[in-house]
């Protein structure tokens, strides 16, 4: 089988082989990944605390704040370092990943800063009960401190995956995820540190990874820089960046918002309540981010392919993509459907946890279908540098829908209300994504 490299995938191998090789990196990284979120709550639940449990699901999307930030820098930037690589400007490519790396690391201290100093205020906001504010505090305090590192990891694997490196960010994502979880059982349990143990087996991971992205980006193996002296900004530059970037960001930090107000909505029903969910978006989320990685794949591609201006490659590789990701969501949505009560109950043997689980498994199967043809088509307007579409879907999904939904149903129907807020959102917003393709497809004959 020929060798090609991260240039040669893009621009000559066969749209299949292409895309899959770029994205199987990325699918063995987050499948790593899934692995670790399951075995981290696995070692949580086996303290037998659901408290514990509950108060790692009310800390995750405070964590998820660094996701946030980092995916401006990492969306934006990657996304303009493929088609400035795709249009042979590539000192305009080496510039802008010098300039989004240090710039990201000194957004990240400012958002350490703020959050430090309003953190107790915050553990009350996000739903945190006198059973489980400790705990969530425990959590956030460690993860708080490394949180500049977790924004840069971001920024630097999707770097990494704009100039076809897949295979480079999927090492600096295992060999974290490989001491996270080699961590966790030690700190958890052998050491008794609870949620603390999680955290700092988390941040661990995080610093060993970052370390070798550092190591990568020092070496001879790319086009791109993080050199202090290539920190160049311009203004086009940064309209890219930003205009691509701030919309993602964004809708990072509305689904954490979101996930917040679902928190708080779930622990009016009791903290098993928040614990089962937890359990199930931990599960669940194995097949988002195996969606996620095939389309990080195809990302690069497209981004490339479009700059390259090659639309009848382009045109095969959006098809190859949203076929692929379509049918590993059905099949997903399918295997979940069947066993997600038996996945739910080996992480955690307590009777409420595990119907609330189920309960709200039953329900996210019935959107994860749609997830698929969603996810390439935001992509894709990310990667043509088409900001507005782009921002309609990744925010839409939950301004437009989910909140609305999550009271409203909430409101009227009750529990059995609330489990349908999220399929519901899935299901409309991937409408919202059909209907905004018509001028994605124009765009892919080059008109």
């Amino acid at each position: 089988m020929k060798k090609y490299t991260g240039i040669e995938l893009m621009e000559t191998a066969p749209v299949g082989t292409a895309i899959i090789r770029l994205a199987m990196p990325m699918i063995a990284a987050m499948l790593a990944q899934a692995i670790y979120n399951m075995t981290d709550m696995f070692f949580i639940g086996q303290t037998g605390d659901p408290n514990m449990v509950a108060a790692v699901s009310l800390a995750f999307p405070l964590f998820m704040l660094s996701q946030a930030l980092g995916n401006i820098f990492a969306t934006g930037g990657s996304s303009y370092i493929s088609r400035m690589l795709g249009a042979k400007e590539n000192d305009e490519a080496r510039l802008t990943s010098s300039v989004t790396f240090y710039t990201s690391v000194g957004a990240g201290f400012v958002l350490t800063v703020a959050l430090w100093i309003f953190k107790t205020p915050i553990l009350s906001l996000i739903g945190a009960s006198d059973d489980t504010f400790a705990p969530t505090n425990d959590y956030f305090s460690v993860v708080l401190l490394f949180m500049p590192i977790a924004v840069a990891l971001t920024v630097l694997g999707g770097q990494m995956r704009s100039e076809g490196a897949t295979d480079k960010a999927m090492r600096a994502m295992l060999i974290g995820i490989v001491t996270n979880i080699i961590l966790d059982p030690i700190m958890i349990l052998w050491l008794d540190m609870g949620t603390a143990g999680a955290a700092w087996a988390t941040v661990a991971g995080q610093t060993v990874g970052f370390a070798y992205c550092i190591f990568y980006f020092l070496s001879k193996d790319t086009k791109l820089s993080i050199k202090l002296v290539d920190y160049k900004p311009n203004k086009t530059m940064l309209f890219q960046i930003f205009s691509i970037g701030i919309p993602a960001g964004l809708s990072n930090l509305i689904m954490s918002i979101s996930n917040i107000l679902s928190n708080r909505i779930a622990a009016s029903y009791g903290d098993f309540v928040v614990a089962g969910i937890g359990v199930q978006m931990r599960i669940a989320s194995l097949y988002f981010m195996l969606v996620f990685a095939l389309i990080m794949g195809y990302q690069p591609f497209a981004g490339f392919n479009y700059g390259a201006k090659n639309y009848e490659r382009l045109r095969k590789g959006f098809k190859f993509a949203i076929i692929c990701a379509t049918s590993l969501c059905i099949f997903g949505s399918l295997i979940l459907r069947l066993f997600g009560a038996v996945f739910i109950r080996f992480f955690i043997n307590d009777p409420k946890t595990i119907e609330a689980g189920t309960i709200m498994m039953g329900t996210f199967v019935w959107g994860l279908p749609f997830i698929g043809s969603q996810i390439t088509l935001m992509v894709s307007f990310q990667s043509f540098g088409k900001a507005l579409q782009a921002m309609v879907i990744t925010m839409g999904r939950q301004l437009l829908f989910f909140m609305p939904l999550l009271y409203s149903l909430n409101y009227i129907f009750g529990f059995n209300g609330f489990i349908w807020a999220q399929p519901g959102a899935d299901i409309l917003t991937t409408g919202i994504a059909v209907i905004l393709s018509r001028p994605l497809f124009r765009l892919m004959r080059g008109k």
